[in-house]
């Protein structure tokens, strides 16, 4: 590894606000580049179209299971002018303590609802995707070459379109690049104040910002053998934030929910962003190619700086699925970093009418797309069993006291959407506060156990299954139940006989 170039405390006092890798605080332009024509650049203009397809990629249509829990508890708290401490949804864990630890983005939510409805909630979340592809770029602009930068955003424009959702998740991950474009000089570490409140009452992966920061740090010092002062000066703004974060509804508890998530591994298990990746789709293979891409960085020789950062959050995308939404962002800084000395013939300083063309496509992409989330559907309820639960709902079957339904937990999070705090649902994706024994039983149920004990255990009245599956198989033999619908490729629904 080489000694760094510029640090980062001189880069930092050298520029303003935001500023790119040489200094400059007017989108990348080299000081006596030749500017032919008018309009934007060739940078500002790929920037552009990378955010047009972040909004893309935002603001899809809602269909995410955990949103539907978010947004029905924006509405509670939003109708009771409280934050809810204890779960008010199930029958198997009635006034189990609970914290709601996105109860900001679920507020959020709401109130767009309010305002605006589903299709609010969806431009909302397309310009939180915008904003992260527009940091990703500017993350990536160490590299002279903008084909290689592009497509390096690609990939990770690529992963995000099956790792990004609708939920607070993605205010997450917009934190988390706003915090790489201080740590690398490109935003003032004081905007991390704000951003840390955000992200400490939006999403639990907030302790993240310390990771990246003190894996830069430890960079920064194998760089230059000295202190790392420009990290540490961004980790105490960051700190600062992280303790502005306890002024909430629900007080410091809030900052412990990370330490309570991660002693509940035994539940986490069986959660299948949770699982580490086996390769055996396109956006697994996509991060591996990103990671094979990093042995080629390091053998660029890299700064620390930027390579710690991106080998630590490279092992965690190894270890669970859901990190490696979080490892693309990090590796953009080094992959970019490793290809400074590739020119590739192109200068973002260049105005032309390809640059024009270009900034034309972003722009119109980004208006038909906003124009499209305004006029069409903002709710797709097509992976629920909603037939199911109105023939329940039509018998006075659900929705009350006496109802006891077993279901799978995506079930679970539409019946809070369906009949709020009359839902009495069996278990939902809220596998952070459940007791052990509940979410047992519902393992078993998924992957075979004694379905009979279970059942008589939580005194089940009707049962909503995947029909595919051995629990309703048993149900179809069981003389104690009789089915009631069946669709092989849907949903079996069965009542006590």
């Amino acid at each position: 590894m080489t000694d760094v170039a510029v640090r980062s405390d001189d880069l930092e006092s050298a520029t303003g606000p935001f500023a790119d890798a040489n200094g400059s605080e007017d989108g990348g332009e080299v000081v006596g580049a030749s500017r032919p024509g008018s309009g934007p650049t060739l940078d500002v203009a790929l920037g552009l179209l990378l955010a047009a397809i972040g909004f893309v990629l935002g603001a899809r249509v809602l269909r995410d299971n955990s949103f539907l829990t978010h947004l029905t508890t924006g509405d509670l708290i939003r109708f009771t002018g409280s934050v809810p401490t204890e779960d008010p949804y199930s029958f198997t864990a009635p006034g189990e303590p609970w914290t709601v630890q996105s109860w900001l983005a679920s507020l959020w939510y709401s109130v767009l609802g309010e305002i605006g409805g589903g299709s609010a909630i969806r431009l909302a979340n397309g310009l939180v995707g915008a904003s992260v592809m527009a940091m990703v770029w500017r993350l990536s602009s160490r590299a002279e070459s903008l084909l290689l930068r592009f497509g390096v955003c690609g990939v990770v424009a690529f992963i995000g379109a099956t790792v990004w959702s609708p939920r607070p998740l993605m205010i997450g991950l917009a934190c988390l690049a706003a915090v790489l474009l201080a740590v690398d000089g490109r935003l003032r570490p004081v905007w991390l104040v704000p951003v840390m409140w955000i992200w400490v009452n939006s999403h639990g992966s907030f302790p993240l910002a310390f990771v990246l920061i003190g894996a830069a740090g430890i960079g920064a010092a194998i760089d230059t053998r000295a202190l790392p002062h420009h990290q540490i000066r961004v980790g105490l703004w960051a700190f600062i934030g992280l303790l502005g974060g306890a002024i909430n509804p629900l007080g410091p508890r809030l900052l412990w929910f990370p330490v309570e998530l991660l002693s509940k591994r035994e539940a986490l298990e069986g959660v299948n962003e949770w699982k580490a990746p086996n390769f055996d789709s396109p956006f697994e293979m996509a991060f591996l190619a990103l990671v094979l891409s990093l042995v080629f960085a390091g053998r660029a020789r890299v700064e620390w700086r930027v390579m710690v950062p991106a080998l630590v959050f490279g092992v965690a995308g190894f270890l669970a699925l859901r990190n490696i939404a979080v490892a693309t962002l990090v590796f953009v800084p080094a992959l970019t970093a490793a290809a400074t000395p590739w020119r590739g013939g192109l200068s973002g300083a260049e105005r032309s009418i390809a640059s024009r063309a270009i900034a034309v496509a972003g722009a119109v992409t980004l208006a038909l797309s906003a124009a499209m989330v305004a006029s069409t559907g903002a709710l797709s309820l097509s992976r629920y069993p909603v037939e199911e639960i109105d023939w329940l709902d039509e018998r006075e079957l659900i929705g009350n006291d006496a109802a006891r339904i077993v279901h799978p937990e995506t079930v679970g999070n539409y019946l809070h959407y369906r009949f709020g705090l009359d839902a009495r649902v069996f278990v939902d994706d809220r596998f952070d506060f459940y007791p052990q024994p509940i979410l047992d039983d519902h393992l078993d149920l998924t992957f075979g156990g004694d379905f009979e004990s279970i059942v008589d255990r939580w005194d089940a009245t009707a049962v909503v299954w995947e029909a595919d599956s051995l629990f309703a198989v048993w149900l179809r033999e069981s003389s104690e139940w009789t089915v009631q619908m069946d669709d092989p490729e849907g949903w079996i629904l069965a009542t006590r006989s």
